[in-house]
């Protein structure tokens, strides 16, 4: 053994020249395979070791060369392999799978020469033949992780998302601490359109790759799914500052700073992220959005319509419609609007509609047609008073949520048979339907442009139990000027301060309930709790908690209530249903209906809702986070209640 320095050195190997390429050390590994090659030429593992340093160097010609070398001096399998990947590198695929089939037929139980073929049949589009040679691959190493994550990947590249996500989970069972494998799991789930399941994976890699940009963007997009989004900026302005140009980066952050009401610095990332790809639809209708939401409408609207003209997918131009919808509403545009609007049917999941046709809007001749609830329980209310219009054109079979059921069955059209509410488990083809409509789409269906007013909506006291007695405020008459009927009987205030906390963009519309505090100091008032699921924990005062119950027995006590106060919930459209005097919280550019295009001002000068003459807007004069935002709101609120208790 030759000695230096006293000490034994290891004589120069393949072996070792294999082992500095899987690090990375492509220039020593050649260089010592090139000294074994001078002492040697007649060395096939040198030859095609040299063909491996190609490959991993990008030059598959030279690798086809240095392989065929390799082979011309010792025919063996894996030689084989090297060269049907070089083949398939530059295009060659028949010549590929030449190389390859020798190598299955002298190694069959060699599992790289599956996965070669594999690769090459999927090069041929041979989809099925490659998904055998990649399970025979793992049949001969069940235990190996890699083998797994290949045929994961291998699906996903199909469409089998979910089989792919299956396979992944096989490959982390098996090696927990393979990086790689939580990586590729976190991406496929996040494929898969779960991505709060792919944070814990996401946080792994991140953890071990702290100073990675786009380990820190993927970790910081998966808790912005999560709503996690303080964590969720932080790590995604790391990873900007990391990699500034990178405008996935850039649009997730900007998401995360418009969800939380950053709007200011929301419009200044989501511009960049455009600016770094000009054309991006999908990245133009996020900067539209933010656009939007600040009042800059006419910037808004002119970019949707040019994201509209653009060549881009189906759903993103779609997503342009849509929000130009709500920008034409919210200016009071309502005939294009609605048409617009329409566009989001696109965007929302299947629905179950029995496979029944879309109805036009068109005299169905007395056949029934099925209205159907398409997303919230507020729009589901607001949009309930088109059924009134349809039924000029149609016999109307409806269904609407569970927890709306018992209410809308109070309905006047209902109670009188003029509408057929679906019972549970009742389907509208046993009812005779002939098509179906969303609610949300009556508008556009029927041509109808300007909100559709509603007058009496639900039976007396009698019937259905909602009436609540005469209220001490005049139902459209702000309350400002109104007169107690009694001051010994306090002002019965009802109270709701949060949203559905799953929507993405709920810490803008709800509030903490310390916010309320203002209140506290309003004399003659009781205060009711609308707030499902909370007993007033965080008030600074006493609040009567909100009974158990459906939408009904909530409707039954709103309306025995002399004003409500809430935020931009399915208690605004309740009570501005039932004619109550309803003061809306609403947040710094807020939904469509709320804005100035479903406004209308009276003679005397006081602004009135068209969708509920009862509301009254107070609304954030400036964007922000946390509670600032509401001060002046909730001030103002207080300030209007002590008119009524002085009067």
């Amino acid at each position: 053994m030759p000695q230096k320095n006293g000490m034994a050195t290891q004589e120069p190997s393949v072996e070792q020249a294999l082992a500095l390429l899987s690090v990375g050390d492509a220039e020593r590994a050649a260089t010592l395979l090139r000294a074994l090659l001078r002492e040697d030429a007649s060395d096939a593992e040198a030859w095609h070791a040299m063909a491996c340093v190609a490959r991993a160097g990008g030059d598959a010609q030279s690798a086809i060369a240095l392989a065929g070398r390799a082979i011309g001096l010792r025919p063996e399998g894996h030689f084989h392999i090297t060269l049907a990947h070089a083949l398939l590198e530059q295009g060659h695929a028949e010549p590929a799978r030449a190389a390859a089939n020798v190598a299955v037929m002298t190694t069959p139980r060699d599992p790289r020469a599956h996965e070669a073929m594999a690769a090459i049949l999927e090069a041929e589009n041979r989809v099925q033949e490659a998904e055998v040679a990649l399970c025979t691959a793992l049949r001969l190493r069940p235990l190996d992780c890699e083998k797994h994550l290949s045929l994961a990947a291998f699906l996903a590249r199909h469409g089998r998302v979910a089989e792919a996500v299956q396979t992944s989970e096989k490959a982390l069972r098996l090696a927990p601490e393979n990086i790689f494998a939580h990586n590729q799991h976190a991406v496929l789930l996040e494929r898969a359109g779960r991505m709060r399941e792919a944070e814990p994976f996401f946080a792994v890699v991140a953890t071990a790759f702290p100073q990675d940009a786009v380990a820190l963007a993927n970790y910081g997009a998966a808790l912005f799914a999560k709503g996690d989004f303080e964590e969720a900026r932080s790590l995604l302005q790391d990873s900007a500052r990391r990699a500034p140009d990178a405008p996935e980066t850039r649009t997730n952050l900007g998401l995360v700073e418009m969800a939380l009401g950053a709007l200011d610095e929301a419009e200044q990332e989501l511009g960049a992220a455009l600016a770094l790809r000009k054309h991006d639809a999908r990245l133009a209708v996020n900067y539209g959005t933010v656009l939007s939401d600040l009042g800059r409408r006419t910037e808004a609207e002119a970019l949707f319509r040019q994201v509209e003209d653009w060549e881009a997918s189906e759903q993103d131009r779609a997503r342009a419609r849509f929000n130009l919808g709500t920008v034409l509403l919210a200016e009071g545009r309502f005939h294009e609007g609605w048409q617009a609007f329409e566009a989001r049917q696109s965007l929302l999941p299947a629905r179950h509609t029995e496979e029944l046709p879309q109805w036009d809007g068109a005299d169905a001749g007395g056949a029934p047609v099925l209205l159907y609830a398409e997303q919230g329980l507020g729009d589901t209310l607001q949009f309930l008073r088109y059924v009134e219009p349809a039924l000029e054109r149609a016999s109307i079979l409806l269904a609407v949520p569970e927890g709306l059921h018992s209410l809308v069955a109070q309905m006047e059209s209902v109670q009188a048979g003029r509408v057929t509410l679906l019972a549970k488990g009742q389907t509208a083809r046993s009812a005779g339907a002939v098509a179906c409509c969303s609610l949300l789409s009556l508008p556009a269906r029927l041509g109808l442009e300007a909100p559709y007013p509603w007058g009496l909506v639900f039976k007396n006291a009698e019937a259905g139990g909602l009436s609540g007695g005469e209220p001490r405020i005049p139902l459209r008459g702000q309350g400002d000027g109104a007169a107690l009927q009694s001051a010994a009987k306090p002002l019965r205030v009802g109270l709701c301060w949060a949203g559905n906390p799953s929507y993405r963009f709920d810490r803008r519309r709800s509030m903490a309930p310390a916010c309320l505090a203002p209140l506290a100091e309003v004399p003659g008032v009781a205060f009711q709790s609308l707030q499902r699921d909370h007993a007033g924990e965080g008030l600074p005062f006493s609040v009567t908690p909100l009974p158990d119950g459906d939408m009904l027995s909530t409707a039954r006590l709103v309306a025995g209530l002399d004003v409500v106060i809430t935020v931009d919930t399915v208690i605004a459209h309740l009570a501005g249903l039932l004619g109550k005097p309803v003061w809306l919280l609403n947040r710094f550019g807020g939904d469509w209906r709320w804005a100035e295009g479903s406004t209308r001002v009276r003679p005397n000068g006081q602004a009135e809702n068209l969708w509920y003459p009862s509301l009254r807007l107070f609304s954030q004069a400036v964007p922000g986070e946390g509670n600032v935002p509401w001060e002046k709101p909730v001030k103002a609120v207080a300030e209007a209640l002590h008119k009524l208790v002085k009067m």
